[in-house]
């Protein structure tokens, strides 16, 4: 398993968590002791990953509030090495991450690499993804670019045409 699929595995964990939760965005993260194996990661490697995407901004760690009182001293990653179980507050850089993750931790199927069909869904994805992204920014530029590339696209053989009155409405403004 490589580092980035070790890495995209808690990110599952945590995101299969918030799915479920009441409030996503926090999530009780849970370290199984009992399962070892082969493609399984050990509950140190998740708390180093942990820790690694809590310093990347994309969740933060926190002492369960119980706990707050009778161990003040205690920092999160401290109580998380002692205990089983750690709260997670999921930030909005986490889904963005997630997503770039699975789309470049390919796991053991190297068809993907040279499937045209999995090429083109992947392609959908990033543009959808930099739509929604682009939306989120700032709607009147989306559109715009929209409109632009309408125009653009409409008819191949009017493309360049389109391209210059473009540009010549733009020097008249």
């Amino acid at each position: 398993m490589t580092r980035k699929q070790k890495i995209l595995q808690v990110l599952k964990n945590i995101k299969h968590e918030s799915e479920i939760n009441s409030n996503p965005k926090w999530v009780e993260f849970k370290f199984n002791a009992s399962v070892v194996g082969e493609g399984s990661l050990t509950n140190d490697q998740k708390k180093r990953i942990l820790i690694k995407i809590e310093k990347d901004g994309i969740i933060e760690i926190h002492i369960p509030d119980k706990m707050n009182d009778q161990e003040k001293t205690m920092t999160p990653i401290e109580f998380m090495m002692k205990h089983n179980f750690i709260w997670i507050k999921i930030l909005p850089p986490f889904y963005k991450k997630y997503f770039w993750y699975n789309l470049i931790s390919l796991v053991d199927n190297k068809w993907n690499y040279i499937n045209p069909f999995w090429i083109l869904w992947q392609l959908i994805r990033c543009i959808v993804f930099l739509i929604e992204w682009l939306w989120d920014k700032s709607k009147v530029v989306t559109i715009i670019i929209s409109m632009f590339s309408g125009i653009l696209v409409y008819n191949w053989s009017l493309a360049w045409k389109n391209i210059k009155i473009i540009l010549d409405y733009l020097e008249i403004l």
